[in-house]
């Protein structure tokens, strides 16, 4: 069964519904020439990208990608989203510069940095691009941004779904989260 999550804060679209079973992604930084040498990404790892995606997400599934989406020249990534899976909602992050009607012409919904849910747990949980610190007790803080290196600024309540940490894959709410909520 899938649990629903509630908004505690009206800043995204209406029609963004969080369950255990959205995907989450960040910092694919698609067409962008110099990530894979800054994060050691493998060779061949935009592809790896989008086959994971595409083997693990089914059209008409939420994708959450949580910032740093694609760089480069515009027909590129206009040429790529039709190529994913998912209705995609995109958490604008610092590379993500094209304006909102480019993304809303591809069919993506953006969604504001940061973004509030409270858990059927209890547990707040608060979506941002780069972590935010210091954390409020008893929330946990999806983030991207820090790519694979370490960072002082995050604890155990931090999350990091930059690709680089998970497997050049998009993950379930649901599977991030149970290590946190003990299967909640």
């Amino acid at each position: 069964m899938n649990q629903i999550l509630f908004p505690q804060q009206s800043v995204a679209p209406d029609n963004l519904c969080l369950d255990e079973r959205t995907w989450l992604i960040s910092d694919t930084h698609f067409f962008h020439v110099n990530i894979g040498q800054y994060c050691s990404r493998p060779d061949g790892w935009q592809d790896l990208i989008i086959k994971n995606w595409n083997r693990f997400i089914q059209p008409g599934e939420i994708v959450f990608h949580l910032g740093d989406l694609a760089l480069g020249k515009k027909e590129d990534t206009e040429i790529l989203i039709p190529l994913l899976n998912g209705k995609l909602y995109l958490m604008r992050g610092n590379h993500d510069r094209r304006g909102k009607a480019f993304y809303q012409n591809l069919g993506i919904t953006l969604v504001k940095d940061p973004y509030r849910l409270m858990h059927i747990s209890g547990k707040s949980l608060v979506f941002s691009h780069r972590p935010i610190a210091p954390l409020e007790p008893g929330v946990l803080n999806l983030h991207g941004h820090i790519h694979n290196n370490p960072s002082p600024d995050v604890g155990p309540q931090h999350i990091n779904m930059s690709t680089e940490v998970r497997e050049y894959r998009p993950w379930h709410l649901g599977d991030i989260l149970q290590p946190y909520l003990g299967g909640n």
